[in-house]
């Protein structure tokens, strides 16, 4: 049937069904639009087709709205739809603009029109809509109760009065409440109450009501009502608004700036506190806030600027130098306090030693005469560094010893049993005697298999909803993940992530261990160093040897892990062949996707070691 794009089908027993296809009625209606506008766009809504010609619409507008001003506005628009919110500047609202432009002139005949396009747009154009019914007012009464009435039906009617308030308008924001048919002792002694105010009191008590916080704002600076104003921008936070408005009268923007820098303090932001205290010269509790932010440098400066007794800056220089090298691990930056500010020369060259920072510590003593400390201070240091280094390397060297083998031994496990390496019963739905499997079979189950028995992830994959795991289920399968006990199935996971945390500390300590032997040479420890760059270099070795195999570097695309095609086993899904669980079973989803195709395997990068040609390297 061309006539209403329906095809008729009669079914054998005689029914009949009637459908519409959707390549037949997309057909119709591009004809329609040509030929008969007013159809055509009616049975875009009846069909739901949203995709509309926007240029042919607006070609055709001036032809299409005579035919559809004659229908009283479309009775089925959902008033659901007003509440929508998307971006200003989209296909929708450019089409309605250009109803507007046409439909402009013909209020009279198209008022419900004009009101539907505004209220149609996305997000909804509420107050041109309400200016609208504010103009018609001045001119008639009736159109203007009847645009509101029509307005009330198309979207949320308090949300309406909301808009209607925010005009500042109360006639109209009272025409609205009584077409909404609100309770009178709901509105009418508020809008009583705003009617007795002045102006500016009355926009200020509104955008107070509606929450609209930054008009409010605006208003007591204009109503000049400063304490009040200071109390509004503490109470919600608008201390940004109100030194912008307050940016041209000094008095007042440092008394606000005073009061943000409080706030910040409050907030524990001490850095910016102190900052804002500094450039109001409050060095005082500028100094106190830098102090809590571990910025030594302003706080020694600002403390200066208080100022304060020879005994308080040597306390606040201990205090500083204290809390860098204990909490913050800043050697260097407390070894600068103590020589510069203690003028204790010794302290700041074993903070320099702390910090890998030989050489300085050596020139420090030197530069203050007190070369003889050097041996002392200098040579323990190097001592105690060395040590340091040898256990770290010697620590690696038995790590990788121990769990590269043992990636190795899970590999050929996997690879051999994936049924049991997976916690699966090889055995599950097969005849006795039928427990082999085929070597050209694929093991990643389909949906058919899994359904027909049980699989290697039936345990951790079965999407039902008897076998949804809850959040603790998934927390708990988290920890497990995170722990990579031996024998479970994460401990492949865990022990590849360990070998990569140790390559990048290894990778950490080659600046540190080449400072390290150029320090020892210098004090003439040329065995030790040599010890170090041997121990060093064969750690860094065996980080090299094990990528491969650890890492399962691949040579050929679509080569996954243990040389098993990744395409053709595997699959887009990871070879689950569902989509990824919920709960629990996610997690192991997840784990199973990095083992299965490699995922999060890219090979650290081992930086180089520059080895000394005066140690033979």
């Amino acid at each position: 049937m061309p006539s209403i794009f329906a095809v008729t089908l009669q079914m054998p027993r005689g029914n009949t069904e009637t459908i519409y296809p959707r390549a037949l009625v997309l057909a119709g209606i591009r004809n329609l639009r040509v030929t008969n506008i007013s159809r055509g766009f009616m049975l875009t809504s009846i069909y739901r087709n949203e995709d509309v010609s926007e240029t042919l619409y607006k070609n055709t507008l001036k032809i299409a709205v005579p035919d559809v001003a004659v229908s009283d506005a479309p009775k089925s628009e959902a008033p659901g739809n007003a509440n929508k919110t998307a971006p200003q500047d989209n296909k929708v609202n450019r089409i309605c603009d250009a109803f507007l432009s046409v439909l402009a002139s013909r209020i009279d005949t198209n008022l419900r029109n004009l009101v539907t396009t505004h209220v149609c747009k996305s997000p909804p154009d509420l107050d041109s809509g309400l200016q609208l019914v504010a103009k018609l007012r001045e001119k008639s009464t009736g159109q203007a109760e009847e645009a509101v009435e029509h307005m009330c039906f198309l979207t949320d009617a308090y949300r309406l009065y909301d808009h209607a308030l925010g005009l500042y308008d109360l006639e109209l924001t009272l025409m609205v409440a009584q077409q909404a048919q609100k309770d009178p002792r709901e509105y009418l002694p508020f809008l009583q109450k705003l009617q007795a105010m002045p102006t500016l009191r009355r926009q200020y008590e509104i955008d107070n009501y509606l929450g609209r916080v930054r008009k409010a704002l605006r208003s007591l600076h204009t109503l000049q009502a400063y304490e009040e104003l200071k109390l509004y921008a503490i109470k919600h936070t608008l201390y940004n608004d109100a030194l912008e408005l307050y940016k041209y009268q000094p008095e007042l923007l440092r008394d606000m700036s005073h009061l943000y820098a409080d706030y910040l303090y409050d907030q524990s932001n001490y850095k910016e506190a102190a900052i804002i205290y500094e450039s109001l010269s409050l060095y005082e509790p500028a100094y106190q806030s830098y102090k809590l932010a571990h910025q030594w440098r302003e706080c020694i400066y600002c403390a200066s600027l208080v100022p304060l007794s020879k005994d308080q800056m040597n306390s606040l220089a201990h205090s500083l130098a204290t809390t860098l090298t204990d909490e913050t691990k800043d050697y260097i930056s407390a070894a600068h306090i103590h020589a510069q500010h203690l003028q204790d020369i010794p302290t700041a060259a074993r903070l320099l030693c702390c910090g890998n920072q030989f050489g300085d510590a050596c020139r420090l003593l030197v530069l203050h005469g007190k070369q003889s400390l050097v041996n002392d201070i200098v040579d323990s240091a190097l001592g105690n560094a060395m040590g340091s280094m040898i256990h770290l390397l010697a620590d690696c060297k038995a790590q990788l010893n121990t769990q590269v083998p043992r990636i190795r031994e899970l590999r050929v496990h996997r690879a051999n049993d994936p049924l049991g390496f997976y916690g699966g019963d090889p055995t599950a739905g097969m005849a006795e005697g039928d427990a082999d499997i085929p070597d050209n079979v694929s093991l990643a189950p389909t949906d058919a298999s899994t359904m027909a028995g049980q699989s290697m992830f039936t345990r951790y994959t079965g999407n039902t909803s008897s076998s949804r795991k809850t959040s603790k289920t998934r927390r708990r399968e988290e920890r497990k993940r995170a722990r990579g006990k031996k024998g479970t199935v994460y401990e492949e996971e865990y022990l590849v992530n360990s070998v990569r945390r140790l390559i990048e500390r290894v990778n950490g300590a080659i600046d540190e261990g080449e400072t390290l032997i150029q320090a020892l040479l210098r004090r003439g420890m040329r065995e030790r160093a040599a010890l170090v760059q041997h121990h060093l270099d064969e750690v860094l070795g065996m980080c090299r040897d094990c990528l491969d195999d650890v890492f399962e570097v691949t040579k050929e695309k679509g080569v996954g892990v243990s040389g098993t095609d990744v395409e053709g086993s595997i699959g887009d899904d990871g070879g689950l062949g569902r989509e990824r669980p919920s709960g629990g079973e996610g997690v192991f989803w997840d784990s199973l996707q990095q083992s299965l195709r490699g995922k999060g395997r890219e090979p650290p990068v081992i930086k180089e070691f520059r080895k000394l040609a005066i140690l033979g390297g």
